[in-house]
């Protein structure tokens, strides 16, 4: 079960993931916020980098603030809640936490329980 981060105002409902250079295998473990306004799945650069993931390809995307840039786009294997997803195409950006986006949260049941603070994921 994922839980909700009480840094935030108000909290934000965050998982632990492993992310998996496909390639080499390497693997690093990292908190990601759930994201359901994220089309996509958004690294650390810092993650990119640790991993040694090479760009495959460009991405454009558009933030908060309707601004469309073009972003390098990797390809990841990720382990969330116990389901193992590959091939997961991806972006980075400067940034301390995942942003697990709809790419991956479509793939679940997902229950958001605000008051206690939990969030439940489940493969239906």
């Amino acid at each position: 079960m994922a839980h909700y981060d009480t840094r935030f105002q108000p909290p934000a409902a965050y998982t632990e993931i492993r992310i998996v250079n496909p390639v080499s295998g390497n693997a690093v473990t990292y908190p990601a916020k759930l994201d359901t306004g994220a089309t996509l799945t958004v690294l650390p650069r810092n993650v990119v980098a640790e991993l040694g993931l090479v760009a495959d390809g460009q991405v454009t995307v558009r933030g908060y603030d309707r601004v469309q840039v073009e972003r390098p786009a990797y390809f990841v294997h990720l382990e969330v809640e116990g389901y193992s997803f590959s091939d997961v195409k991806v972006t980075a950006s400067p940034r301390d936490d995942v942003l697990l986006g709809r790419d991956v949260l479509n793939h679940f049941v997902v229950t958001f329980d605000g008051k206690n603070r939990a969030v439940e994921m489940q493969d239906p």
